[in-house]
């Protein structure tokens, strides 16, 4: 009966699988990984600093993706309630949030693009649209940031 117990499959008492938290992939790199491995970056010398570099502009860009996410839930209450006149400036809000969450990335892709080897720049351009939307932070429920990645980064 021992034996028995000890094999039989864990459930949450939801169905199998279902425990309601949000699932993972646990063979799906991060993106950062999958920034690394499209550069082919030297796995001792490289990569490192390239992690270091993304887990700094992730700090920075935490609190500008949380303002990106309260500017959208504005926006939808602002727009529920008919209140045109201030979603303008809600708009105008976001969009400069939205440029500067921009301007981390690019700052971040310079710095590694300025490390790379001339056999590495070839797949830069792949190498950058991952890094579109990395440091996003994904909406409570469902989809994610641009590109309906997960954010989060490193």
């Amino acid at each position: 009966m021992i034996v028995r117990a000890q094999s039989a499959p864990i459930s949450s008492g939801m169905g199998q699988e279902d425990t309601g938290a949000p699932k993972l992939a646990l063979d799906e790199p991060l993106p950062g990984e999958k920034l690394i491995d499209k550069l082919k970056l030297d796995g001792k010398t490289q990569a490192p600093e390239v992690r270091l570099l993304l887990m700094d502009a992730s700090r920075e860009a935490a609190p500008i993706g949380q303002k990106l996410l309260e500017l959208r839930q504005s926006l939808i209450n602002l727009e529920l309630q008919k209140k045109t006149d201030e979603v303008t400036k809600a708009v105008e809000a976001y969009t400069a949030a939205a440029a500067e969450m921009a301007a981390i990335e690019a700052r971040t892709f310079a710095k590694i693009y300025a490390m790379l080897k001339p056999n590495q720049q070839a797949n830069a351009p792949q190498a950058f649209a991952i890094m579109a939307g990395m440091f996003q932070p994904s909406p409570a429920r469902g989809g994610g940031g641009r590109g309906a990645r997960g954010g989060g980064g490193q």
